[in-house]
């Protein structure tokens, strides 16, 4: 094998494969990187065993070959390699993979080819098409209420569910839940899968805006494919809860408020954590037109804050949220005008945004009662 490829385009290439590479491993070639040279390109392979990507750059290939090198070293050393251009080159006699760079080399040893776990065959049983913008920012919407993977495996991803004149992709866990909705222009109806959140966000980070983004599945897998790169991934295989049950139908009080007002209170607020403490805890207070924001942390200090309404309300309501919970939907809203249910000191926050053909709702579980 020997390939020339672009310096900067391979150092991308790698550092995205190796996010998925898990840091303990008892099967030694899983921290390595499948390289094949073919067709005037060279494909980069990395899997964990639940997530495999596949990365193509152009390059020029004088001949074909493949082989498996260490993916974190190679990673390392073509990021720090002087010049715009890299040849990569091996052969069987001495398993070696050099790394040229100008009057320079480097050699790394490597695993063979056909010893890499082999790729599953890719998904035909369903398969939609949406564009690359798209598809980032209505997963970018819920994925920050998806549990983490280590705590709660079966919330950690997105439920998306196909239904007859809509798309609903959902994420919670057990404090906050997002859902959006928008048309089902696909022949996909009456469907629903749970995909792994750490997916979407490879994804979401190899996905251009205006990349058509395939997306191929079937009972346990799915698989995500555009021009530069494929992910595949096994999908959850659990019952995600009944979320609707827990939105409340009649809020107690809404109010609307400039989006660039709190959120940049939010962010100070979410600064005060007290040094026994995990997060900083907001506490929101509604009287007619105006919005308090407080927070207050033991050896630290306090904010106080206030926010006029965009229209008085009638009632009042004061309740504490964990502040980075409360802020992050902010993040993700599109309009500058912020629409907040509020359902008393014990009931949930409820961000909502509608817009011409979807809508959008992000709630917020609260922290202790006040008081």
């Amino acid at each position: 094998m020997k390939v020339i490829c672009q310096k900067n385009e391979l150092a991308t290439a790698l550092t995205s494969l190796c996010r998925i590479i898990p840091n303990r491993t008892n099967l030694p070639i899983i921290n390595g990187c499948l390289c094949e040279a073919h067709d005037q390109t060279l494909t980069l392979q990395c899997t964990d065993l639940e997530i495999t990507m596949k990365i193509i750059i152009p390059a020029q290939v004088e001949e074909e070959g493949s082989t498996v090198v260490f993916a974190r070293y190679l990673s390392d050393l073509v990021k720090k390699l002087p010049g715009e251009e890299v040849v990569l080159s091996w052969n069987e006699e001495d398993s070696l993979l050099d790394i040229n760079y100008g009057a320079s080399s480097s050699k790394l040893h490597t695993w063979r080819a056909a010893d890499f776990p082999p790729s599953r065959e890719k998904p035909t049983e369903r398969i939609v098409y949406f564009q690359g913008g798209l598809w980032k920012r209505i997963t970018r919407k819920v994925l920050s209420a998806a549990a983490q993977q280590e705590a709660r495996i079966n919330y950690a991803g997105v439920y998306v569910q196909f239904q007859e004149d809509s798309i609903r992709l959902a994420a919670t866990d057990a404090y906050r839940l997002a859902v959006i909705k928008i048309p089902n222009n696909s022949c996909i109806k009456d469907c629903d899968l749970f995909i792994p959140g750490n997916a979407l966000i490879e994804v979401n980070r190899l996905a251009a805006d205006g990349d058509e983004l395939e997306i191929a599945w079937d009972e346990g897998l799915i698989c995500f494919t555009s021009q530069n790169f494929m992910l595949t991934s096994r999908l959850i295989n659990s019952q995600f809860p009944n979320y609707e049950k827990v939105i409340p139908e009649q809020p107690e009080l809404t109010i609307e408020v400039d989006k660039n007002s709190l959120q940049t209170a939010l962010e100070r607020a979410s600064l005060f954590i007290s040094p026994d403490e995990h997060y900083a805890i907001a506490s929101l207070q509604i009287d007619n037109d105006l919005l308090t924001v407080k927070a207050q942390a033991v050896d630290v200090g306090s904010l106080k804050e206030e926010i006029a309404l965009l229209s008085p309300v009638e009632g009042k309501c004061r309740v504490e949220f964990n502040a980075k919970y409360i802020l992050e939907p902010i993040q993700v809203l599109d309009q500058e005008k912020v629409t907040i249910c509020f359902n008393g000191e014990r009931g949930p926050a409820v961000y909502r945004e509608e817009n011409e053909d979807e809508s959008y709702l992000h709630l917020v579980s609260p922290v202790c009662p006040v008081g």
